[in-house]
């Protein structure tokens, strides 16, 4: 048998390509963004307008940033990672985050203030990162079929549900700031929330099926993260949080659960040969 047949018949020679520069300069790119973005939100949220095109009030600041230090910490891991196999999920991950609040954006176009130099960084950001993400996802070999297993029911679970909110914060943003939400949201807020939800539900449902555990940590670390910085976020600022109904409570359940879910499989991944 030739080389050639040999690495087209062996399941572990599209699986072994390596991450080339252009996945690591644009993980370095989005990652530094999301880092700029997660520090301003998270440890200073009062000065957020210097990285988001608007100001919003602590609370929603600090939330925002535990989204992008969550990304940030996927992108950091997959700029180290060995092989495209173990990226995947991450890079759609972050093309389908970008790409969602590039559409967002396009339909909230008035309240944007074009004078700000932030909202031509922002803009200008969320059209590349994803139209690049998109083509190392499909183009450079990002791509490659998962190595399936019979699905997760909790991560399947746990996708359905991020995907339902996402759809919710989209379609119905009114309904969702009249009560559904833990606390006071703007209708630009609830459309800006749906593209991350959005990007965790798919990748959620990617996760559950895939059956290499290189293939799933980074994700589940930044999911993890996410989950334990929202918590932290929440519990800063619990006077605004609405005691009276159901929401709040299911808030904390849900992040709770969440970051168990995502802490249980990294655990469960670490006594799994690796492939």
């Amino acid at each position: 048998m030739s080389t050639r047949a040999s690495t087209i018949a062996s399941p572990r020679g599209p699986r072994d390509a390596r991450v080339g520069l252009a996945f690591r300069l644009w993980f370095a790119v989005v990652g530094l963004f999301a880092l700029w973005v997660g520090v301003w939100g998270y440890l200073a949220p009062a000065e957020v307008g210097r990285a988001l095109p608007w100001t919003v009030p602590p609370l929603h600041a600090r939330f925002i940033a535990s989204m992008y230090l969550a990304g940030f910490v996927a992108m950091a891991a997959s700029l180290f990672a060995p092989r495209l196999a173990d990226v995947r999920i991450a890079v759609a991950l972050a093309t389908l985050w970008t790409g969602a609040l590039m559409l967002v954006s396009l339909l909230r176009l008035a309240q944007f203030d074009f004078a700000k130099p932030q909202v031509w960084f922002w803009m200008g950001a969320y059209a590349l990162f994803p139209l690049a993400g998109a083509w190392l996802y499909f183009g450079a070999g990002a791509a490659r079929a998962a190595v399936p297993r019979r699905r997760d029911p909790w991560l399947v679970a746990l996708g359905a549900a991020s995907l339902l909110l996402a759809a919710a914060l989209f379609t119905v943003p009114a309904h969702i700031s009249a009560g559904v939400w833990p606390w006071p949201v703007s209708a630009l807020l609830a459309h800006i929330y749906a593209g991350p939800f959005f990007a965790w539900g798919v990748c959620a449902l990617m996760l559950a099926r895939e059956a290499v555990p290189e293939a799933r940590r980074i994700v589940l670390v930044s999911l993890l993260c996410f989950a334990l910085l929202a918590l932290l976020a929440s519990l800063l600022h619990l006077p605004l949080f609405r005691f009276g109904g159901a929401a709040a409570w299911v808030w904390f359940a849900a992040l709770s659960g969440t970051a168990a879910i995502a802490a249980i499989r990294l655990r469960q991944g670490r006594g799994e040969p690796a492939r």
